[in-house]
Parts: C-alpha cells; sequence; structure tokens
C-alpha cells in the first residue's frame, strides 16, 4: 500500500495553467519598464529587414543614405550575402544579424520548418531591437513584403518603444502568395486581411510608384504621412570602361559553369570574349573586341513572378534568324545574376539547348558580389526585365540597375512599367516570348554597330549630359521629381528634406 502522504505535492494543471497566465502579464510589465527606462535618441533608425541584407538593395540604399546624413543607421537582418562596400565602411552604419535556426530544423518537413522558423525570427528581432539595442530610436523603416510576420513586429516595436514607423511598401505580400496559391485561397484572404490590419496605420508610407500609392490608398484607406519614392540607381551604377571589363571577365571565366564552348573563348590568354588587348603590347589598355559577341543581362531573384521561359523562346526565335541571316546578328552572351529556386530548372533547359540547337548562345547563371554587380551591368549591351509583377504596381530594381549604367532594357509589361520604361526611348515593352524574340533580333542587328541600340543608349548618353546643380531643386521646383536623379539625390528630396526635416 502506497503512502500518499509521502509523495510531493504536484500542482494541478489549472494551477500550472494560472501561474503562466499570471507571469507572462508580470514580464510584459517588467520589459515594458526596461525599454522604456532606455534614452530616446534622436537622428537614429533602426532598418528592419526579414531577409537577407546583401540581398536587398532597396533596404541597404536606405540606410547608406540615413549615414550619410550622420543618422546612426542599425541594419537588423541576415547576413547571408555581403551587403554593398558602403554598409562595411562607413561608421555610422550598424549590421546587427538576425540568426538562423539551428541546422537539424532545416531537415524538417516544410509544414513543421516554416512555423519553427518564423518563431525562431520572431524571438530574434524582439531580442535585438527591445534588449539589446540600448536605446530607443527615432525611426524604424521596414519593408513590406515580406508581411507575415513583418509588420506585426514592426507595429510592436514601435508601440513599445514609441518609434516612429515608416512603411517601405515595395509590392503587396497577399498577391504574391496569390501566385503560388490561387487568388480564392483562405490563405490569400488571411493574408490580406493581416496585411491591412498591420499595414493601415504608420507614421509614414513609402511606395515605389505612384500606382501603388493610389492602390493601396483605395484598398487599405492608409493612415499616416504618404510620399512616392521611385528607385533611383546609386551614384556608382555607371558604363564600365573596357580595362575594367577586362579584368571582370577574366575572373568571370573562371567560375562560369558550365565552362564557356572553344568557339567562345579568344585564342590569345590576355583576351577575354569581349575585349583584347591591342597590338598584343602589354603597354596598350585593353579595349573592346571589333568581332565580339553582344552582351546580355538580366537579374532575378527565380521567383514565380519572372517567367523565363519567355526568354527560351526568345533566344529559340533568335538562334533560328541568325541561322538564316548569319552576317547581320551577333552571337549572344547572356549572364543572369541571382540565387533562387528556379535555377536548376531553367539551366537544365539552357543545357539541352546549347547541346542540340544553340550553336552562338550562350547562357550562364552566376551569382555576384555587390562590388561587381554594377561592373558587370555596365558591361552590357542590352538588358532584359522578365519580372510581370504580382500586383502590377511595383517596379524592378534591376531595370532602374541597368539605366543607371546606361543599359536600354527590353522589359516585360505590366501596369506600372510605363512610369520606368519608356517604350521606344530607354526601351521595349513585350508581352511574349516571341515578342521579346523580335525585339532582340531588331534591336541587335548590325551590333556592334547597331542603329536601333544606338538610339536607346543615347537616350541615357543625352540625360546624363545635362549638368547637375543644386539650383534646380529650389524654389518653385523643390518638390518636383527629377527623372535622372540619383538614388541619394532623391532620397534627400523626399526623405530628408521631406519627411525627416519638416516633420521630426
Amino acid at each position: 500500500m502506497i503512502d500518499m502522504s509521502t509523495l510531493p505535492v504536484i500542482p494541478s494543471p489549472i494551477l500550472v495553467l494560472v501561474l503562466i497566465l499570471v507571469s507572462i502579464p508580470v514580464l510584459f510589465v517588467l520589459l515594458y519598464q526596461n525599454i522604456t527606462s532606455k534614452p530616446a535618441r534622436h537622428n537614429t533608425a533602426i532598418i528592419l529587414v526579414l531577409g537577407d541584407i546583401g540581398r536587398s538593395p532597396r533596404m541597404m540604399y536606405h540606410a547608406e543614405s540615413f549615414a550619410r546624413h550622420d543618422w546612426e543607421a542599425i541594419v537588423v537582418g541576415y547576413g547571408d550575402t555581403p551587403p554593398i562596400p558602403p554598409l562595411l565602411e562607413l561608421p555610422h552604419v550598424h549590421l546587427l544579424h538576425l540568426a538562423n535556426p539551428p541546422w537539424p530544423i532545416i531537415l524538417l518537413p516544410w509544414a513543421l520548418r516554416a512555423p519553427i522558423r518564423i518563431l525562431y525570427q520572431v524571438f530574434s528581432v524582439l531580442y535585438i531591437t527591445l534588449i539589446r539595442l540600448p536605446i530607443r530610436c527615432e525611426v524604424l523603416l521596414v519593408q513590406n513584403p515580406p508581411t507575415i510576420p513583418t509588420l506585426a513586429l514592426a507595429q510592436l516595436i514601435a508601440y513599445l518603444t514609441g518609434t516612429r514607423l515608416i512603411i517601405d511598401w515595395h509590392n503587396t505580400g497577399y498577391s504574391i502568395l496569390a501566385m503560388r496559391t490561387g487568388d480564392k485561397s483562405p490563405l490569400v484572404k488571411v493574408a490580406k486581411w493581416f496585411e491591412r490590419r498591420f499595414g493601415r496605420n504608420a507614421w509614414a508610407h513609402l511606395f515605389v510608384t505612384k500606382a501603388m500609392e493610389e492602390f493601396l490608398m483605395n484598398e487599405f484607406a492608409l493612415e499616416g504621412k504618404r510620399a512616392v519614392l521611385h528607385d533611383r540607381p546609386p551614384p556608382h551604377f555607371r558604363r564600365t570602361e573596357p580595362i575594367l571589363m577586362h579584368e571582370l571577365f577574366h575572373r568571370l571565366i573562371t567560375d562560369l559553369h558550365p565552362p564557356l564552348p572553344p568557339s567562345f573563348l579568344p585564342p590569345e590568354e590576355t583576351s577575354t570574349p569581349l575585349t583584347y588587348v591591342p597590338n598584343h603590347h602589354t603597354f596598350n589598355l585593353p579595349t573592346h573586341h571589333p568581332s565580339r559577341p553582344a552582351l546580355v543581362v538580366s537579374s532575378t531573384s527565380w521567383t514565380a513572378d519572372e517567367d523565363f521561359s519567355l526568354l527560351l523562346t526568345a533566344l529559340d526565335q533568335y538562334q533560328a534568324e541568325l541561322n538564316d541571316t548569319p552576317s547581320k546578328l551577333p552571337r549572344l552572351i547572356v549572364v543572369i545574376t541571382g540565387k533562387g529556386a528556379l535555377r536548376s530548372q531553367f539551366e537544365q533547359a539552357v543545357q539541352e539547348r546549347e547541346k542540340t540547337y544553340w550553336t552562338d548562345i550562350i547562357v550562364r547563371c552566376l551569382f555576384v558580389s555587390a562590388k561587381d554587380y554594377p561592373t558587370l551591368l555596365g558591361s552590357a549591351d542590352l538588358g532584359v526585365s522578365l519580372h510581370s509583377s504580382s500586383s502590377g504596381r511595383d517596379l524592378p530594381m534591376k531595370v532602374v540597375d541597368m539605366f543607371g549604367c546606361g543599359v536600354p532594357v527590353l522589359a516585360r509589361g505590366f501596369m506600372a512599367i510605363g512610369e520606368l520604361v519608356k517604350d521606344g526611348k530607354n526601351g521595349r515593352v513585350f508581352e511574349t516570348g516571341a515578342e521579346l524574340g523580335q525585339q532582340l533580333i531588331d534591336t541587335l542587328t548590325g551590333f556592334p554597330e547597331a542603329e536601333k541600340l544606338r538610339n536607346l543608349q543615347d537616350y541615357f548618353v543625352k540625360q546624363n549630359n545635362i549638368p547637375y546643380s543644386p539650383s534646380r531643386r529650389r524654389g518653385s521646383l523643390y518638390e518636383a521629381e527629377d527623372e535622372w536623379s540619383n538614388w541619394q539625390e532623391n532620397w534627400d528630396r523626399v526623405i530628408h528634406r521631406g519627411l525627416l526635416t519638416r516633420t521630426l
């Protein structure tokens, strides 16, 4: 017989639940007291990136711009990819990296891995912004999407710290989800409710296009200050000199997989497919090879809103035309930068074509550093954008970068693309793969002296020859947007002299 009186007293489940429920408010009060006891600092900004910092160009540019105005820019996000050099060099930029979940979690099925990752992400963000930071910042800038849990986290942090929340609307998260699950999915309805509920109120809202602002004002009835901040290229995005192109492609050739076929490799070791040293004298500077292939570039995250089957169709059509009239069209080297899940599928399709059909076209996918990226773009003759926009109201940053390097772009058409690509002036707009193929043929006919390509390139030459004067932005023109400003000039107008100076 067991003597029940000798057993340890174990609280009942109800008592345990009561203790937990009581302890949560107590812990919350203690945390809140700890937060409010921290000093509030002017000219400090948290840039919250619930993604890889190095693959979030707009947010990196925000951080750099804050820092150049002597704000302390605290960038919170994942550190999987090196950021742009200024973020490592400017003393006012502070990178605080979120921790990835322990590696065994990666082995779990997606249904288990996803919620664990979100929880890990939530606690990591809260720890850094509420506990680790010794101050309360003046501004919290967050990009959307990703929407879940970003917007709810941002609202909580702003509420607890008294920070002014700025939401930078790149796109809508629910529309991206709808591309995977369908518009009628209950998940899309929940995501849209979440986005409206936690994105509606903010101290200020930024939009990448006018179309995005108009849509969200009607759909979400946003409350707070508003400003359209079109993407602009950073000042260091420009045409690449042949000597820099020569050095870059000497390095890139060794990284390409599979290697370039012999027909695309120059006989001289000192040359690249695009550049050579005249007369083989070491004291001569590299220059463009007169019989070089045309270099076409594209950038992508390999997501569902970019259909690269259109490019395959276009290149098939280009090869057929080149077979018929080889003298009027150049061979092509197509370089696609970026990482993503759909890349391997595209590369398989490319390899099959290069073995069986493409004799004058080479396509290679690679990931270049933030330092080499503008050099690569500035070396290109023509750009291609397959971004279709899940909402139809955002604009692809890659096109902005290419324009900054003076590269005309063939861009897939959607609702807001006209805010960036002026058809027939700085690029062309297409709807189908066949249309893209015909535009490649028309634009590159006669290369390297292709008349239609030169006309598109001249658009950037003329604009870049217009001298910039600060007086252009004063007086009655102060609020006018300059289409050819760089990122810093545009940011200064909209954010520094606009939102911050006038209201903080």
